[in-house]
C-alpha cells in the first residue's frame, strides 16, 4: 500500500468516526482493515421499501461502503444490505453523483447516502430505478420524506427548560470555626464554575429561545421553528 493511499484512509477513518460520534440518526457497526477499507453502517432516516406491491416508510437502513484498490482516484462502491425504493439505488449500487472528486471525504459521502435514503436528494432523468423515479415525479408534495440535516453541525436544536441551579452545600459550622479565627471575618474562596452542558441561544429570525449544547460553540444549528441557520458563538458570556 502506497503511502498516499494509507494516509488517506486513516486520514478518513478519523473523520468519519467522528462524524457518526456527532451524528444521532448514523452508526458505525463495523471498520474492516487496518486502516480499514470497508465500512458497514446504518442510518435511522424515513426512507421507503416495496413490499409486494405495497410501498412502506421504513427508519432503519444498512449500507456497505467500499474502497477499491485505485481510490480515491475512483468513486468508493456503495451498495445496500436492506431494500430501499430510490430512483437511484439499485439492490447492488447506490448511485453518489456523476462527479466524483478525489477531494471529497468518506464522511460527505456517508452525508449524502443518508439525504438519498430520505428523498432530500434525487435524480429521475438517469434512474437506476424508473419505477421509483416515477413515484417521485408524482408525489413531489411528500417530499423530503424525513428533513432531517445529515450535517452534524446544522443538526436542529430543541428547545428545552434550562436545567434548575445546582444548590451548593452549606459548610459544617463547626469546621469553619475551626478553620477561620473568630476575631477575623470569614475569607471568601473564589470558585471555579464549571462550563455548563448547554446555555440558551435566541433565533434572530423568529425570536424562539434555544437550549444549544455547549460542543456546538464555534459552529452553527438549526432553529427547529423557521428553519434558519444560526452561528453559535465561541463562547458563552458570563
Amino acid at each position: 500500500m502506497s503511502a498516499i493511499r494509507l494516509r488517506r484512509l486513516q486520514a478518513d477513518h478519523v473523520r468519519l468516526q467522528d462524524f457518526v460520534r456527532r451524528h444521532p440518526r448514523v452508526q458505525l457497526l463495523r471498520a474492516e482493515g487496518d486502516p480499514p477499507e470497508r465500512y458497514q453502517l446504518r442510518y435511522q432516516v424515513r426512507g421507503l421499501r416495496q413490499k409486494d406491491d405495497q410501498l412502506i416508510e421504513v427508519d432503519d437502513h444498512l449500507v456497505e461502503i467500499a474502497l477499491p484498490r485505485n481510490y480515491p482516484r475512483t468513486p468508493p462502491q456503495c451498495r445496500m444490505l436492506t431494500p430501499v425504493f430510490h430512483p437511484n439505488i439499485a439492490p447492488h449500487a447506490v448511485c453518489i453523483g456523476d462527479h466524483w472528486s478525489a477531494g471529497e471525504s468518506l464522511a460527505s459521502i456517508v452525508a449524502r447516502i443518508g439525504e438519498l435514503l430520505a428523498f432530500q436528494s434525487y435524480n429521475t432523468k438517469s434512474p437506476l430505478n424508473g419505477e421509483a423515479a416515477r413515484w417521485v415525479d408524482t408525489h413531489l408534495d411528500r417530499l423530503p420524506l424525513d428533513p432531517v440535516s445529515l450535517v452534524p453541525d446544522e443538526l436542529p436544536v430543541v428547545a428545552a427548560p434550562p436545567p434548575p441551579p445546582a444548590v451548593m452545600p452549606v459548610p459544617d459550622e463547626e469546621v469553619i470555626l475551626g478553620v477561620l479565627p473568630l476575631d477575623e471575618p470569614e475569607a471568601i474562596i473564589p470558585t471555579l464554575t464549571p462550563l455548563p452542558e448547554e446555555f440558551p441561544l435566541s433565533c434572530p429570525k423568529c425570536l424562539s429561545r434555544l437550549i444549544v449544547p455547549t460542543e456546538l460553540l464555534g459552529r452553527s444549528t438549526r432553529c427547529p421553528g423557521c428553519q434558519n441557520v444560526i452561528p453559535v458563538p465561541e463562547q458563552i458570556d458570563a
